[in-house]
């Protein structure tokens, strides 16, 4: 049987939770938590910043993980998760109709990186005559350069429930496609 490669994959998008709302039932929620089948495996370890979580053979999650109370700063955030990027080779982005400047830097930055981006996207309705018709949401723009930079294939989703099933189900397709080949 022949061995391949690992698959390391990042799942980008904003967390369901905030620090505020710090609590094993509201974390349990983000679609992260799930892939990772333990609420607890999503917060950062500061004292392993090359840490892969096993989610299936030879496939891993690599980041992003939930910053909290760690004493890192926002330019060391940033470096952390770039850093986790660079290292995917499968970049899972879950974007919805708000304000994710963040995402859009990792997503940009898988982009020119070209790694292998799959974009599921919450739908929203727009005027026919908008430029953004074609891909219905207010990250529209930089959904479109990931599409044109970095080769992104855009999955058009209903609502965020319809786009963490089809986000587990990619996963679990790339946890299969794996056992398969080796």
């Amino acid at each position: 049987m022949k061995k391949t490669g690992k698959i390391l994959i990042y799942c980008g998008g904003n967390f369901e939770f905030q620090y505020k709302d710090f609590s094993p039932k509201l974390m349990a929620n983000d679609y992260r938590a799930k892939i990772l089948a333990n609420v607890d495996k999503i917060l950062y370890q500061p004292f392993n910043k090359n840490l892969f979580r096993k989610i299936g053979p030879n496939v891993y999650y690599v980041g992003p993980y939930y910053f909290y109370n760690n004493g890192l700063d926002g330019s060391n955030i940033v470096n952390t998760e770039f850093e986790m990027v660079e290292k995917c080779t499968h970049a899972i982005f879950l974007v919805d109709n708000i304000n994710i400047p963040g995402t859009v830097s990792e997503i940009i930055h898988a982009s020119l990186s070209h790694k292998n981006i799959t974009i599921f996207f919450i739908k929203q309705s727009v005027d026919e005559k908008e430029p953004e018709k074609e891909i219905c949401n207010s990250n529209w723009y930089p959904l479109q350069i990931a599409r044109q930079i970095g080769n992104a294939t855009l999955v058009e989703c209903d609502n965020r429930e319809m786009a963490k099933m089809l986000i587990y189900n990619y996963v679990d397709n790339l946890i299969t496609k794996n056992i398969a080949k080796c």
